[in-house]
């Protein structure tokens, strides 16, 4: 997949794309993205720490970072994993298969309406 220590140190300096989760000083979850290819590289919570709704917060922050520079996201990940119906919990749709038995799932910047007064 490409993914190696210069990689991902050439990602973190090339923008902001890193957002961690820390709890008593502790690194306890981390979410990732590649703005120029508009995706979710990663988004992890570690299992003592899942259902405090600290995933949700790293991949929300990663949205909005995301759809600043584009109005189309992608993420891919295991067609039946876990982390699957965790993405489509958030909004995540329009699936389709990837890569052996992963899918990539998108999602599209939400709409903004505002009144029009006379």
């Amino acid at each position: 997949m490409g993914v190696t220590h210069a990689s991902i140190s050439e990602m973190i300096s090339g923008s902001p794309c890193a957002w961690v989760a820390i709890l008593d000083h502790e690194i306890v979850g981390f979410s990732m993205i590649d703005v120029a290819q508009a995706s979710l590289f990663a988004a992890f919570v570690l299992p003592l720490h899942e259902g405090k709704g600290l995933g949700s917060q790293l991949v929300l922050l990663a949205e909005d970072e995301l759809f600043q520079h584009h109005s189309e996201i992608w993420l891919e990940t295991e067609k039946n994993s876990r982390a699957a119906g965790f993405y489509r919990h958030l909004g995540w749709s329009k699936e389709r298969e990837a890569k052996g038995n992963q899918i990539r799932l998108t999602k599209t910047r939400p709409c903004v309406h505002q009144a029009i007064t006379p």
